[in-house]
């Protein structure tokens, strides 16, 4: 490929248990801070076992011009946020010119919709108004940001639950290589709502040993692990050509090498190691990298029994046993539709600094799980390339290769 047609980073954006901004984001990563906690809903709820979440902190969006706000649904504003900060690193006031725009959510806002089902139950469907009908489109977010920020270019969004980011970031990868545009924001957004927490547990996915402790429950790959946090946020980043970003002499944070996906066809809860270590053979072929270049994988591994012990027996199928591997579940619980781009944030910085976030509460590694190289402690290391999985309910995978700027 010329290498002015290579795709870069040049501005990232988000919103996360941390708080709004990618510094918060970072250093709570590294700081090993606890952002989980008990949900008054959940406690309320006997049926349910799993009592804690990831929020995002409260903040007064009243920055945001009111005809824009009130069309936004939580993860909306989020995404207002995110789509900001990205543009403003990016070196970008406004908008550019045909901007392009892919960003999804695993569902549109329950709160939203459940407020408007109360409405129809009661007879009252007067008191539905316009905006509200413009907060659970399942491209609301998509369509509030751009109307706010005057994005003119293709917006589009993958759907693929806790894939979502991830994909977006791949379909913007696969535009701008393409040539259909140059510029373009990608990522996933998700606000939290009791019932993802309740769904997860009816699957027994969710983690229910650890209530009383909120800060340990969330395990990946320990042994005493027994399911995921669920959690909300928003992370975007700003993608363009290298031509583009060496024409604007703006700063070029990571290298996008590569994307691969596919989907698993015999379970569409669990995925099978030989799918995944096919998804991430695919992301190293369409890069051109070998296997031993990888520094790090960046694993999805959210602290379910199946999905963790299902991911590390690909990964050392496609790597070998002296990968470096983690995971940021332990620290921010499951994003969903955001967590693939709050990682591949959360991966350029532990490049630009050189260092590995360890997996948060991992004590003693599952023996079901491969034998890894698993860092229980921060990691001065050389990091030039960093795979990064995210795998979703319904059967979609996806890898992707970011590198460190050359």
């Amino acid at each position: 490929m010329d290498d002015l047609n290579k795709v870069v980073i040049t501005g990232m954006g988000a919103v996360s248990p941390y708080g709004t901004g990618v510094k918060p984001l970072w250093e709570g990563l590294v700081s090993g801070a606890n952002c989980i906690h008990t949900v008054p809903e959940l406690e309320a709820l006997p049926m349910v076992n799993t009592k804690v979440a990831a929020t995002v902190p409260a903040m007064d969006y009243s920055f945001i011009p009111r005809k824009y706000r009130r069309s936004m649904s939580r993860m909306g504003l989020y995404a207002y946020c995110a789509a900001q900060e990205a543009l403003h690193q990016a070196g970008y006031e406004v908008s550019p010119e045909n901007l392009g725009f892919f960003m999804g959510s695993t569902l549109n806002s329950i709160s939203v919709w459940l407020e408007l089902t109360s409405y129809s139950q009661g007879a009252h469907l007067e008191l539905i108004k316009t905006s509200d009908f413009l907060q659970i489109m399942n491209h609301s977010p998509l369509a509030g940001v751009c109307q706010a920020l005057k994005i003119n270019g293709p917006a589009m969004g993958g759907s693929e639950a806790c894939a979502t980011g991830l994909m977006n970031m791949g379909l913007g990868f696969m535009a701008i290589r393409s040539g259909l545009i140059s510029q373009a924001l990608c990522g996933g957004t998700e606000e939290y709502h009791p019932m993802f927490s309740a769904c997860f547990d009816i699957m027994q996915a969710t983690s229910k040993n650890s209530n009383d402790c909120p800060e340990r429950a969330c395990r990946p790959f320990d042994q005493s692990r027994t399911g995921l946090v669920v959690a909300e946020g928003c992370g975007l980043v700003f993608m363009e050509s290298k031509k583009s970003a060496l024409e604007r002499g703006v700063p070029i944070l990571a290298e996008v090498l590569g994307f691969y996906a596919n989907t698993e066809t015999e379970n569409m809860a669990y995925p099978s190691a030989e799918t995944l270590k096919k998804c991430m053979q695919g992301a190293l072929q369409q890069a051109h990298i070998q296997a031993q270049e990888v520094d790090l994988l960046n694993a999805h591994a959210t602290g379910t029994i199946a999905g963790d012990i299902a991911e590390t027996q690909a990964a050392q199928a496609v790597f070998g046993s002296a990968l470096k591997i983690n995971s940021l579940k332990g620290h921010l619980g499951h994003t969903m539709g955001a967590s693939g781009t709050l990682e591949s944030i959360a991966c350029v910085n532990m490049m630009a600094h050189q260092q590995i976030v360890p997996t948060k509460n991992l004590q003693q590694v599952d023996e079901q799980c491969a034998s890894l190289q698993y860092p229980t402690h921060t990691l001065e290391a050389p990091l030039n390339i960093i795979m990064k999985n995210s795998f979703a309910i319904g059967g979609n995978n996806c890898s992707l290769l970011l590198r460190r700027p050359q």
